[in-house]
């Protein structure tokens, strides 16, 4: 039974502050409370910096008791910095995404592995492309109703007026509907693959040394790294440079554990220039004293469902590979049949419902996971917390 955890969670991409971060904590440990008798105090934000941010938590039950200290590793600012570029540059750097992406076979390779996830990667494109047509044929009834004297004039005007409204369209659509946003991500991509984001490179090395330092310090009975979306490629980067920068980190000190969900890992090694993740991963998974489990579920479109991050091959059903062991889960597992049904197609939603507290007693519970006393391979066995638990919260016999 776990006593003290130290979590540290790393997020995708997406501009989230540590504050946020810890106002979901405490929802979602609302609802933790609820379903499974237990009770929990989450303090405020005790201690941030530029690379991180921290806050206690305390978890308990009739026999048991768990003190977590949640270790926020931020990149928020580097995200926002890249959603201060102007239209021009994001849509030019965007496409030249997209041609690289499409030209080094990647998005194929896409569509192979995860045909959701290569439609979800187009979506933006699909957007300004329909943004596009839909401001050429106002532009054209706009200019039916003037009719120009000129046909040079007409087109000039045509062209000016097109473009007047598709800026103004994608001004106001962009940033509403996360066009933006996904675009950003694109472009972050390519310049991650291609070395091109120092700053982020140096952030993984402070990453990898405050997981080294907690691991010496061996103040706690099990360490526990999470990555999220497009942060668990981040995790599992910043993992491998601990294990080089700390050769003993594997053998000494707490256990290591590391949870992905709603990973987007083969974004990156399913590219040309993925080797650095690649070689991160398969370190990682090769490090037997290191525990990984991935859990994956069909409802999230933003992410690789039954595709295993290292072997890079989709798997099986009944696949239980040991490095990592890769769960599957059904979202509507987690949640009330109506709150399932009203975000049903709410891709955001359903990708963050990882993070967030469940409706319902079930496999996967992320407070159960990060917050709860069971052992993490207990906690992420196929049937997880269920029937470990009574109704008041008591621990009753945990599985080996």
């Amino acid at each position: 039974m776990i006593q003290r955890r130290h979590v540290f969670h790393i997020g995708g991409y997406d501009p989230i502050t540590p504050k946020e971060q810890v106002d979901r904590l405490r929802r979602s440990l609302s609802s933790f409370d609820k379903i499974w008798g237990a009770s929990s105090r989450l303090s405020e934000i005790s201690n941030t910096s530029a690379i991180s941010a921290s806050c206690n938590l305390e978890a308990w039950g009739p026999n048991w008791k768990t003190y977590v200290t949640f270790e926020m590793l931020r990149w928020d600012d580097l995200i926002r910095c890249d959603s201060g570029v102007g239209l021009v540059p994001r849509l030019v750097q965007s496409v030249k995404a997209l041609f690289d992406f499409i030209v080094t076979g990647t998005l194929l390779k896409y569509a192979i592995a995860s045909w959701k996830y290569a439609l979800f990667f187009i979506f933006p494109y699909c957007c300004l492309l329909l943004i596009a047509f839909c401001s050429a044929g106002l532009s054209y009834l706009v200019i039916r109703f003037i009719r120009p004297t000129f046909w040079v004039e007409e087109l000039l005007l045509g062209i000016l007026l097109s473009l007047a409204i598709f800026v103004i369209s994608m001004l106001w659509i962009g940033p509403k509907h996360r066009i933006n946003h996904i675009l950003d991500d694109a472009i972050f991509s390519l310049q991650f693959l291609h070395g091109q984001k120092r700053e982020l490179d140096r952030r993984l090395s402070d990453f990898a040394e405050l997981i080294s330092k907690a691991a010496r310090a061996a103040e706690v009975d099990e360490i526990l790294i999470v990555g999220h979306s497009l942060g668990a490629a981040l995790s599992i980067a910043a993992v491998a440079r601990a294990l080089k920068l700390d050769p003993l980190l594997e053998t000494r000190g707490p256990k290591l554990c590391i949870l992905t969900v709603g990973a987007t890992i083969p974004k990156f090694s399913l590219h040309p220039m993925g080797g650095q993740i690649r070689e991160a991963a398969q370190l990682v998974a090769g490090t037997a004293a290191i525990d990984w489990v991935e859990y994956q579920a069909r409802d999230d479109a933003i992410s690789f469902y039954r595709f295993d991050p290292v072997t890079l091959k989709r798997i099986s059903r009944d696949h239980s590979g040991v490095h990592p062991k890769i769960r599957r889960v059904q979202i509507h597992s987690m949640v009330s049949p109506i709150r399932f049904r009203r975000y049903r197609f709410n891709f955001m939603q359903i990708h963050y419902q990882f993070l967030m507290g469940n409706d319902q007693r079930s496999a996967y519970d992320y407070c159960m996971i990060t917050c709860g006393p069971l052992d993490f391979n207990v906690a992420t066995s196929p049937s997880g917390a269920v029937g470990l638990f009574g109704a008041n919260g008591s621990l009753m016999m945990t599985r080996t």
